[in-house]
């Protein structure tokens, strides 16, 4: 199968418009404009997928932020500063078409280079997609509307903090399908679960770091115990919104292939791999994720990585070059 042949394959399986479709290593990616990603080997035996270059960046692009989440593994605050979006626009430039860029902070919305960022990318056919601290929904509001209506993103994650806000669920329902909600295990309780019925919903593990190990150290017993809970109430979940999807470290803490009874055949057709298992026994990449730090200038596996395993870059490298620098070590 060659990759029109596979295009068309999945056109009709899918049935909606495709956004993307690209050659990666051993396999072939088709992305459609309701977030469902479908990823075939080429060699219908290979066991596992290969990557010449990231399908997938979570770029931080601001350590600024006046939220104040007292779990904030970023430790934003308003003193923090904007990464120079302009200095990394020699990487940009090798950026694969069709890839995802994950756009985060920090605040991203009050960075400002934003639009010119979000327009570079469009213009190199890559899917932006970027997560919202949900007390900045109404604040920016017409920047919101904006992004939307020039399909500057395609996604948009609304990190949650007060489910009983009417208001802010009412003006997420005005931005079509790709809102996804996301929720932390061990902060997520039953009381915010109305407000994540018949939507799509991302459970995040828990980060322990910075802000987020201060308040493990004094709120451990509760936040274990809302873990537990989140597991013993997530069949009902499960029925009740839309998509439930999970990050690397949800998975470890909430284990669903454990708690949905899955075969290994189910669970595989849905994980998309951990993201420190790096190389195959023949040295291919087969992590297809990494984390890129503007404001800080260094590049890692995930943002959840020690300081010794983030590496610097000045911004002029090609993009697949800092992807397999953030493989160093793992």
């Amino acid at each position: 199968m060659n990759l029109e042949e596979f295009k068309k394959e999945q056109e009709k399986l899918i049935c909606k418009p495709v956004l993307s479709v690209y050659k990666n290593g051993n396999h072939y990616v088709a992305i459609f404009a309701d977030g469902t990603k479908i990823k075939e080997t080429v060699d219908p035996e290979a066991d596992h997928f290969t990557h010449e270059f990231a399908e997938n960046s979570d770029i931080k692009i601001t350590d600024y932020c006046d939220g104040g989440c007292v779990y904030c593994h970023e430790n934003s605050t308003i003193k923090g500063v904007h990464g120079d979006l302009k200095k990394i626009e020699p990487m940009l430039d090798t950026l694969h078409e069709g890839t995802e860029m994950a756009v985060g902070g920090g605040n991203a919305l009050a960075h400002p280079d934003l639009i010119w960022f979000l327009e570079k990318l469009k213009s190199k056919g890559v899917i932006a997609n970027i997560t919202i601290n949900q007390r900045h929904l109404q604040p920016y509001k017409d920047l919101i509307c904006k992004l939307v209506a020039e399909k500057l993103v395609n996604g948009i994650g609304v990190s949650l903090t007060d489910s009983s806000n009417v208001d802010d669920f009412k003006f997420i329902d005005t931005l079509g399908e790709n809102v996804v909600i996301h929720t932390i295990a061990g902060i997520l309780t039953e009381k915010d679960i109305e407000c994540l019925k018949h939507r799509k919903v991302l459970i995040l593990g828990y980060k322990d770091l910075r802000r987020g190990h201060m308040l493990l150290e004094k709120e451990s017993e509760s936040i274990k115990k809302n873990i537990e809970w989140l597991k013993g109430f997530l069949p009902i979940m499960r029925h009740i919104c839309k998509v439930i999807s999970f990050d690397c470290l949800g998975i470890e803490q909430i284990n669903p292939k454990k708690i949905f009874n899955m075969t290994d055949e189910m669970y595989n057709s849905l994980f998309q791999g951990s993201d420190t298992d790096v190389t195959d026994s023949e040295g291919n990449i087969t992590c297809s994720t990494f984390y890129i730090d503007v404001p800080n200038m260094t590049v890692a596996r995930m943002s959840t990585a020690a300081l010794d395993q983030r590496f610097k870059f000045d911004g002029t490298e090609n993009v697949r070059d800092l992807f397999k620098i953030s493989t160093k070590g793992w």
